[in-house]
C-alpha cells in the first residue's frame, strides 16, 4: 500500500507540475471606479455621458450624423489581472504585458425564459482587453501596477452571463477560465451603501454551520437563474445568496414573519425558523419555512418585466398547508414552474406553480371539482415527489398509500395537465430484490426479494435522456416510466438525501450519511467517491501540496453541477471562530482514477532484463480522438463577433478613462445594431456591421494615415476592420456542448480509436489491446426523430480503427415553431462496448489533470433551430417588379428606408431565408400564405390591425362579406392553391399578385388629400405554417408595404369627374368669351381711359387757366392799393 501511495504521489506530483502557478482574476469595477473595489452588477441602464465623448471624434470612422448611431455606454468594465501562488502577481503582469500577453474575453449571453419580446439565440462577443495603468505610488518605474479592461456588455432580456478569459499566445502561459458574472436584481442602494433587499446581512458563519450539519441542495432553473440561493441553517432562516454560482456570496436573514400556524388543519410536529425549500429561478425566488411559501421578486428592468420589483417578501397559498416544494428545472413556453405539495388537510393534493414576467400565479388546486389522486385510487395517501415533464404537460407523482399497519405501498401517478386525468404508471415493489451479482436487476415481477422493506424518497428525470429515477434507500431506472431496473450497486444501508443530474450524462446522489455516490446514465455501475481510499489519498496530497481549498475540519455543505462539471461547497473554519465558504471542483476524475489503481492491483514486470511496474488496463484503447468535425456554429448556433479596443495615441500604448469609454461606446453600438437586425426588410449586404460602416468605408485609408501620424482626433483611432461578425469559426477536435437540427439536418464527424503500440505494450492480455475489442455504439433518446449511423473502417498499420459517425434527423418531429420556441430535447451517446464500464474506467492524462474519455454524451435540440429568420428581399423586388412591368413609379416623397409601389403594377414578393449564424442567405423556395392584417391610409401611423373575420374577408374568396377583398392572385390561369381556410398559397416562383380594393375592403374610395393620388399603408403577414413541409421552422414576417396611386371609387370618380369637367367647362366658356369679347372690351375699356384722360386733362388745363387769371387779377389790387 505505501508503494501505491508513493506511485499515486508521483503522479499527482508530474500532475502538479504541469501546472501553472498564475491564472486570470476578474472582477466587475464602475464605470466611474476604474481601479476601484470589485463591484456588484446590479445597475442595468446604459452610461449615456458617453455620447458626450464621440462629439469629439469630428475626424474619425465614427460618423455621428448615422440614425443608426447609438453610442451609450455600459455601467460596468471587467478588470482582469492575475493572481499567483508563489510569485507577486504585480512583477508577473508587468513581465507578461511587456511579453506580448494580452486577454481576450470571451462574454457568452443566455437566452430570456419568455422570448415573446425577442427572438431566442445563442450569442457571444469576443473583446480584447485594453492595457490600463493603475493609480498609485511609483518610485523609479514607469508602470508599477496595471492590470487590462474590456467593457461589460448587456443585452436586452439577457440576466445570465459567461465570461471566459484565454490568453493570445503570446508571453506567460496562463489556463483559460471561466467566471460567472450575473445581474443581482435583489440589491438596493441606501443612504449607508449597497444592501441587499432580501434581508439584513450576515456577517459571521461560524453560529450557523457546525462539524456535524448535513449538506442540501441547491435548487434553480438550469442556466437560467441568475442569483442561486441556499438555505437549509438549523435554527436560523438565513440563506446564502450568489450571482456568480457562489465564487462569492452573501449570507442574508430573510425579511418575513416566521408566523407559526399550525393547526388541526395543518399539524406540525415543531416549530423551526430554518428555510427548508428554497428555488431561485429567472427573476423569482422562493422559499418555504414551515407551511408557509413566500417569494420575491428582483429588480430586473433589462427583463422588461410588467410587475415591478418586490420590496417584501410575499405570501402565497395562504390557506395551504404546504409540507414541500419541488423544482422544475426546465422552463416551457416562457414560463417557470414550481409545485407544492399539500400536507394536512390537502395531503394528497398538488398545486403547480407559474412563474411568467415576474408574477408567480398559484391556481386553485388540481382536485376542485375533480378526484384527487387519493380518491382516484380510494386509499388514504401522501404525494412525496412531484417531477412536471413538460414536454408532455403530465405531472409525475410518488404516492405514499398509507394503511392502518405500519407497512405502505408506493406508487408512481401520472397526472395530465390538459384533461385532469390520473393513472396508474407503476406499482413499486414493497421489498428489495435480491443482487444478481451483475450491477443490476431487471423488475419484471419474476424476481427474488429480500426482507428490506423498499422506501423511495423522490423522483428525478432528465428530458434529454428520457431516464426517470426512483431514489430512496434503492435506486430504480426506467426510460418510459413503465420498466425499471435497480442499481444494485448501490447499498441499502443509507438511504438517499437528494439527487443531483447534470443532464449531459452522469448523477450525484447524497446520502443522508453524506457519502457521495456517482454514475453515469445507462451504465450499472454506481461508485461511492466519498468517504473512499481513493478520496483519502487525493485529500492527502492536496494538504501536502498546501491547498487552501482542503482542510481536516471542512463541513460538507452543498454539491450541484454547473459548465464545468460537479461542484462542491465546503465550509472550512479558520480557528477563531470564523471561517470561509468555498467552492471547489469536486476530483471526480482524480478519484476515479485512482479508483482505477486502487483496484487493480499492479503486479512486476521483467523485459529485456528489467524491472517494471504494471497495471491491468480496463480499456482496450489507449487514444480517443474526434476527427472530421463541421464547422460548429452551423449546429450550435452560437453567433460570434470579434472586437478590439481602439488605438490610443500615446506612446505607452495605455488606455485612460476616455479610450476606454469610447470602447464601451463601441460594444453598445456593436450590439445595438445586432439587435436592430431583426429588421423585416433585408439589408442589401448580409452582415449587422454592414450599416455602421457603409458611409465611412471608402475613407478608410484616410483615417489609417491621420492615425498613422499620430493626429487622430479625439486621441484614439477606430479601425473599422476590428468590428466584425464571424461566420467561419473552427472545431476543436471536440464535440460541442449542444447540437440543434433541423428537418432532414445531418451532423457527421468520425472517431478515432488506437490500441497501445508494440513500444509501449508490456504483455498486455488480449482483451487489454485488441482492435476486435474495440467497439463504438450511439446511444439515441429519440430514435424516432433521430437515426445514426456507423461505419467502422481498419485502420490495421496504424493499430487504429476509424468510426464514421452520422445522426441525423428523421424528419418526422410533428411541430412546426418559430426560431428556438419549443424544441425538443433529446440526446445521443457514444458508448464503448465491450470495455466493461467504459464510462468509469477509461481515462487519460492531460495537462489539467486525468479525464475520462470512455463515454460521451451531446444534447441536441430538435426543432426549428435559433438565429435563422424570413427576411423581405426589397432589392430583388424592386427589380422584378420593374421589369416585368416595364416601369417602376415611385412615391413624390421617396423613403429609401419604405420604397412605394404603383397601385396599377402587378406586385412580386421575394423573400429571403437568412441564417444569422452562419452568414447564409438565399432565396426562400418553399411554400407561403400572404395575408394582409392590417393597413391604413395616408401614413404608417394610421394603420390598424384587422380583426380575423376581417383578415377573412379581405384576402380569401370564402368570408362572409362579399366585394372585400384587397387583392387577388395575378396568374388567373391556373387552378389556386389555397389552404383549408382559404388563404392563398405562393411560391418562390408563384408570387404575383394584383392591387383590386373591391367596394367593401377597407382600401377603396380614399379621399385624397392633395392634388396626387391617395396612398396606403399595408400591413403584410407570411407565414410558411403548415403549408411548407421542407422544415420544422413556423418563418412568420410582418411588414409594411407602401402602394400609391389609389383608384377612386366610380361615384367619386364621376362625381371629380363633374367638377373637372365643369371647372374646365368654366375656364373654356372664359377663354372664348375672352376671345370674342375681348377686343371689343378691350377697345371700349380704351376709349373709356381716353375719355377719362381727356376730361382729366381738360379738367387740369380750367384749373391752371383759373388759377392764372387770378394771380393777375391779385397783383392788380397790390398795384392800386400802393399808388393810393
Amino acid at each position: 500500500m505505501q508503494r501505491l501511495f508513493v506511485l499515486l504521489v508521483l503522479l499527482h506530483m508530474q500532475v502538479c507540475l504541469l501546472l501553472k502557478d498564475c491564472e486570470w482574476k476578474v472582477v466587475l469595477n464602475d464605470f466611474d471606479n476604474l481601479g476601484g473595489d470589485q463591484a456588484v452588477f446590479f445597475r442595468q441602464h446604459p452610461v449615456t455621458s458617453v455620447a458626450s465623448v464621440f462629439q469629439n471624434l469630428t475626424d474619425s470612422a465614427i460618423d455621428l450624423n448615422d440614425k443608426n448611431s447609438h453610442y451609450l455606454g455600459f455601467p460596468y468594465y471587467l478588470k482582469i489581472s492575475l493572481t499567483c501562488i508563489t510569485q507577486d502577481a504585480g512583477k508577473v503582469i508587468r513581465n507578461a504585458h511587456l511579453t506580448g500577453l494580452r486577454p481576450i474575453v470571451t462574454v457568452t449571453f443566455e437566452a430570456p425564459v419568455n422570448t415573446e419580446r425577442q427572438k431566442p439565440e445563442e450569442l457571444q462577443i469576443e473583446m480584447k482587453g485594453a492595457p490600463y495603468r493603475l493609480q498609485g505610488p511609483c518610485a523609479s518605474e514607469e508602470v508599477c501596477r496595471m492590470c487590462w479592461y474590456t467593457p461589460m456588455p448587456m443585452t436586452k432580456r439577457s440576466v445570465v452571463t459567461e465570461v471566459v478569459v484565454k490568453s493570445n499566445g503570446l508571453g506567460l502561459e496562463v489556463d483559460n477560465k471561466r467566471f460567472v458574472m450575473n445581474i443581482n436584481g435583489y440589491m438596493k442602494e441606501t443612504e449607508t451603501g449597497l444592501q441587499s433587499s432580501l434581508g439584513e446581512k450576515v456577517t459571521s458563519l461560524g453560529e450557523m454551520i457546525s462539524l456535524d450539519s448535513r449538506s442540501r441542495p441547491i435548487w434553480f432553473t438550469v442556466n437560467q437563474a441568475p442569483v442561486l440561493i441556499l438555505g437549509g441553517f438549523q435554527g436560523y432562516k438565513i440563506i446564502l445568496v450568489s450571482d456568480s454560482e457562489f465564487a462569492d456570496f452573501t449570507a442574508v436573514e430573510v425579511g418575513i414573519d416566521s408566523c407559526w400556524i399550525g393547526s388541526v388543519n395543518c399539524p406540525l410536529d415543531s416549530f423551526s425558523s430554518s428555510i427548508f425549500d428554497a428555488i431561485a429561478t429567472e427573476s423569482v425566488l422562493l422559499l418555504r419555512q414551515n407551511q408557509l411559501v413566500y417569494y420575491f421578486t428582483g429588480n430586473y428592468s433589462v427583463l422588461s418585466l410588467p410587475v415591478p420589483g418586490s420590496s417584501l417578501w410575499t405570501r402565497v397559498l395562504n390557506n395551504i398547508c404546504v409540507s414541500r416544494l419541488n423544482p422544475v428545472p426546465f422552463p416551457h413556453n416562457g414560463s417557470e414552474f414550481v409545485i407544492a405539495l399539500g400536507g394536512g388537510v390537502q395531503e394528497g393534493e398538488f398545486f403547480l406553480g407559474t412563474i411568467r414576467d415576474g408574477a408567480v400565479r398559484f391556481p386553485e388546486s388540481h382536485a376542485k371539482g375533480r378526484k384527487t389522486v387519493c380518491e382516484h385510487l380510494k386509499i388514504s395517501c401522501a404525494i412525496l415527489w412531484a417531477v412536471y415533464v413538460t414536454e408532455e404537460e403530465v405531472i409525475v407523482l410518488l404516492v405514499e398509500g398509507k394503511k392502518k399497519s405500519s407497512k405502505s405501498d408506493y406508487y408512481i401517478m401520472a397526472y395530465d395537465q390538459a384533461d385532469g386525468d390520473f393513472w396508474m404508471l407503476y406499482s413499486i415493489p414493497r421489498f428489495i430484490p435480491k443482487d444478481t451479482e451483475k450491477g443490476f436487476v431487471m423488475l419484471l415481477g419474476l424476481e427474488e426479494y429480500t426482507d428490506y422493506l423498499l422506501i423511495p424518497r423522490g423522483l428525478s428525470y432528465n428530458p434529454f435522456s428520457t431516464i426517470f429515477y426512483i431514489w430512496g434507500n434503492v435506486i430504480l431506472q426506467s426510460y418510459d416510466l413503465l420498466n425499471y431496473i435497480q442499481l444494485s450497486d448501490f447499498p441499502q444501508r443509507s438511504p438517499i438525501s437528494y439527487f443531483i443530474l447534470s443532464y449531459v450524462g452522469e448523477f450525484v446522489c447524497v446520502t443522508v450519511s453524506e457519502e457521495i455516490w456517482f454514475s453515469v446514465e445507462g451504465s450499472s455501475v454506481v461508485v461511492r467517491l466519498y468517504p473512499s481510499e481513493p478520496w483519502d489519498t487525493y485529500f492527502s496530497l492536496q494538504l501536502m501540496r498546501g491547498s487552501k481549498d482542503f482542510s481536516f475540519n471542512e463541513t460538507f455543505v452543498s454539491l450541484f453541477f454547473n459548465k464545468e462539471g460537479l461542484q462542491q461547497l465546503v465550509y472550512i473554519p479558520d480557528g477563531r471562530g470564523e471561517g470561509q465558504l468555498i467552492k471547489r471542483n469536486f476530483p471526480l476524475h482524480y478519484i476515479l482514477s485512482y479508483r482505477h489503481l486502487i483496484i487493480h492491483r499492479y503486479h512486476w514486470l521483467y523485459l529485456q532484463d528489467s524491472q517494471y511496474i504494471r497495471f491491468f488496463h480496463p480499456c482496450s484503447f489507449s487514444v480517443m480522438r474526434f476527427k472530421d468535425l463541421p464547422a460548429p456554429q452551423r449546429f450550435t448556433r452560437m453567433e460570434h463577433y470579434c472586437t478590439e479596443p481602439p488605438d490610443v495615441m500615446d506612446r505607452t500604448g495605455f488606455h485612460n478613462n476616455v479610450s476606454l469609454a469610447v470602447y464601451q461606446g463601441l460594444i453598445f453600438q456593436l450590439l445595438w445594431l445586432h439587435a436592430d437586425y431583426s429588421r423585416p426588410y433585408a439589408d442589401p449586404v448580409h452582415d449587422p456591421t454592414w450599416r455602421w460602416w457603409k458611409n465611412r468605408k471608402q475613407y478608410a485609408e484616410y483615417f489609417f494615415y491621420v492615425a498613422s501620424n499620430g493626429n487622430s482626433s479625439g486621441g484614439v483611432y477606430v479601425n473599422m476592420e476590428g468590428y466584425t461578425k464571424t461566420y467561419d469559426l473552427q472545431p476543436n477536435n471536440q464535440l460541442p456542448s449542444k447540437i440543434y437540427l433541423d428537418k432532414n439536418n445531418v451532423y457527421s464527424f468520425s472517431v478515432f480509436l488506437s490500441i497501445r503500440s508494440k513500444a509501449q505494450n508490456m504483455g498486455e492480455m488480449l482483451e487489454e489491446n485488441s482492435l476486435d475489442f474495440v467497439w463504438l455504439t450511439i446511444v439515441l433518446a429519440h430514435p424516432k426523430f433521430v437515426v445514426s449511423d456507423l461505419h467502422r473502417h481498419y485502420l490495421r498499420g496504424r493499430g487504429s480503427v476509424l468510426y464514421s459517425v452520422t445522426i441525423s434527423d428523421t424528419g418526422e418531429y410533428p411541430q412546426q415553431e418559430l426560431s428556438g420556441m419549443n424544441l425538443l430535447k433529446s440526446s445521443m451517446a457514444l458508448k464503448l462496448c465491450q470495455v466493461i464500464n467504459s464510462a468509469t474506467n477509461c481515462y487519460h492524462y492531460t495537462v489539467s489533470g486525468p479525464k475520462l474519455q470512455g463515454y460521451a454524451m451531446v444534447p441536441i435540440f430538435i426543432g426549428c433551430p435559433p438565429g435563422k429568420r424570413l427576411a423581405f428581399d426589397i432589392t430583388r423586388t424592386l427589380k422584378y417588379t420593374t421589369k416585368q412591368n416595364k416601369h417602376y413609379f415611385d412615391c413624390i416623397h421617396k423613403n429609401p428606408e419604405l420604397p412605394c409601389f404603383f397601385f396599377n403594377d402587378v406586385f412580386y414578393p421575394f423573400f429571403l431565408i437568412q441564417d444569422m449564424v452562419t452568414g447564409d442567405s438565399g432565396p426562400f423556395m418553399g411554400s407561403y400564405t400572404l395575408r394582409i392584417i392590417g393597413g391604413g391610409p395616408y401614413s404608417e401611423s394610421r394603420i390598424r390591425f384587422y380583426s380575423p373575420s376581417e383578415i377573412l374577408n379581405y384576402n380569401t374568396a370564402n368570408g362572409s362579406t362579399p366585394l372585400s377583398l384587397i387583392w387577388m392572385r395575378a396568374n388567373r390561369t391556373k387552378p389556386a392553391l389555397t389552404d383549408p381556410e382559404g388563404f392563398n398559397v405562393f411560391s418562390g416562383t408563384d408570387c404575383g399578385i394584383k392591387w383590386v380594393c373591391e367596394q367593401n375592403s377597407p382600401c377603396y374610395d380614399v379621399v385624397p388629400v392633395d392634388l396626387t393620388a391617395p396612398d396606403y399603408f399595408f400591413l403584410v403577414e407570411v407565414s410558411n405554417r403548415a403549408v411548407d413541409k421542407s422544415t420544422y421552422c413556423d418563418y412568420d414576417l410582418e411588414f409594411v408595404i407602401h402602394i400609391h396611386g389609389l383608384r377612386l371609387s366610380p361615384s367619386r370618380a364621376i362625381a371629380f369627374m363633374k367638377i373637372s369637367m365643369a371647372v374646365l367647362t368654366g375656364i373654356v366658356f372664359l377663354y372664348v368669351l375672352q376671345q370674342v369679347l375681348g377686343p371689343v372690351i378691350g377697345a371700349g375699356f380704351t376709349r373709356l381711359i381716353q375719355r377719362f384722360e381727356e376730361s382729366l386733362a381738360v379738367r387740369t388745363e380750367s384749373t391752371i387757366t383759373f388759377s392764372g387769371s387770378s394771380s393777375i387779377q391779385s397783383q392788380g389790387s397790390s398795384h392800386h392799393t400802393s399808388a393810393l
